[in-house]
Parts: C-alpha cells; sequence; structure tokens
C-alpha cells in the first residue's frame, strides 16, 4: 500500500508542474486539495495510475499476441 502512495505521490508532483518538493509530496506535507489528507489523495491517484498501467499491459499484450 505504501508504493500506491509513493507512485500517487510522484504523479501529483508531475500534474502540479514539478513546481513543489518531491519529497513534500513523499511525506505528505502540505494542505490537502479535495481529499482529508495528501496521503489519501496520493493512494487514490497511485491506484488509479496503477489500474491505468495494468489495462495497458493487457491491451498491449492482446495486441502482440493478435499480430
Amino acid at each position: 500500500m505504501l508504493w500506491l502512495i509513493n507512485i500517487g505521490a510522484f504523479f501529483r508532483w508531475l500534474f502540479k508542474g514539478c513546481k513543489t518538493k518531491l519529497r513534500d509530496e513523499l511525506h505528505g506535507m502540505g494542505e490537502p486539495t479535495w481529499g482529508p489528507s495528501i496521503n489519501f489523495e496520493n493512494f487514490v491517484i497511485g491506484l488509479l495510475a496503477d489500474i491505468v498501467i495494468i489495462v495497458l499491459f493487457i491491451i498491449v499484450g492482446c495486441a502482440i499476441s493478435i499480430f
């Protein structure tokens, strides 16, 4: 579960345009924007990013097996 928070923190840092410090995002420092805490927001973003990555692997794997 910690890896989902770290992945979410990385993508959140990218979404902000790398204007904040990655260390602050990883440690959950700052004000949450839409959730109860930054760690919760990072968890949700990490979960969504992992779902997208898994779906892409499945689609690419199916496309490769067809050809």
